[in-house]
């Protein structure tokens, strides 16, 4: 089967398709064909070096979630031909990764669509992205229906998972993002949505108005006056947190960190939420996953409205 691999860190030109063996199920384990998948800033921060905790040695694999058909079952009451996402978890002793042609995983790292549900290519951008923001408003800023909500960064992946899963429960809904996704939070049914590079940004960050923020992207130093004191306040990077965690003693606001984590019954209900089309994939550019390094190269440099997708046809 094929598999993008990288042999050392370094910049995306280090990301190459090769030939690797399939690896047979064992019981409690799936084989997967992928179909898409998509790019996340954790799988940059691995290709690069930045995070080694990915498997001891070379060569590696790259990528993190991805959408595909199960093949092969040694689960019992998971069928061959069953739609899923896989998301994987940090893994200090593997260095295998999504952006493979077959995947076998253990059920644990299964979401299933409904049986019979034959979910869009599109829906490869939704897992890793929707898993953390349903973390961030779930176990973080524990949002509830009647109060009012500020998502900061919500044209990218999470932020729009986000909005979507905090509109479906009732939550007032107020959205910070580029000018290209103004539009469309407005759609998914945020209430204000303000772009961060105007002046009319300036009026959430000081109002103290909101129960909780949730912090996707952008500097978390600039929003800890968006909510009421003492501030429910969470960020989805742990880095970013840790930028953020001295300006927010000074502030006396509490904030705290949540990551994606890898439950199968979280990553199976979010899929039942896109049969039900409750949350739906917002996808701003697609790739072939021959093209791999160039969506690598092109992530995360501002202006974005939607998810990195990865397509996976045969190299």
């Amino acid at each position: 089967m094929w598999a993008v691999q990288y042999h050392r860190y370094g910049d995306p030109s280090v990301l190459e398709t090769e030939e690797v063996a399939v690896r047979k199920p064992k019981p409690g384990e799936v084989m997967v064909e992928t179909v898409s998948s998509g790019v996340s800033a954790i799988d940059l921060m691995y290709r690069s070096g930045k995070l080694r905790m990915h498997g001891v040695g070379f060569p590696k694999q790259t990528g993190f979630d991805v959408l595909g058909i199960v093949r092969e079952s040694r689960v019992p009451g998971l069928k061959a031909d069953r739609w899923v996402w896989v998301v994987l978890d940090v893994e200090p002793l593997r260095r295998r990764g999504t952006a493979v042609q077959y995947l076998t995983v253990g059920s644990e790292r299964i979401g299933a669509f409904p049986e019979g549900f034959v979910p869009p290519t599109e829906a490869g951008s939704l897992p890793l992205g929707s898993l953390t923001a349903l973390r961030g408003i779930r176990d973080g800023v524990r949002v509830h229906y009647g109060e009012r909500l500020l998502i900061v960064g919500a044209g990218g992946a999470v932020g729009l998972a986000a909005v979507q899963l905090a509109v479906a429960l009732g939550v007032e809904t107020d959205a910070v993002c580029g000018a290209r996704a103004v539009e469309l939070c407005r759609g998914l049914g945020a209430t204000r949505v303000f772009d961060h590079t105007t002046p009319e940004a300036l009026e959430p960050r000081r109002s103290g108005d909101y129960d909780a923020v949730l912090i996707a992207a952008g500097n978390g130093r600039d929003w800890l006056g968006a909510a009421r004191r003492p501030g429910r306040i969470v960020l989805t990077r742990g880095d970013a947190w840790l930028r953020t965690l001295p300006a927010a003693l000074r502030a006396r606001r509490r904030i705290g960190a949540i990551a994606a984590g890898h439950k199968s019954a979280e990553l199976t209900e979010l899929a039942q939420l896109v049969a039900a089309g409750i949350l739906r994939p917002v996808v701003d550019r697609t790739y072939a996953v021959t093209d791999l390094a160039r969506a690598h190269e092109e992530f995360g440099k501002g202006g974005t409205a939607g998810s990195r997708l990865i397509c996976h046809t045969t190299p």
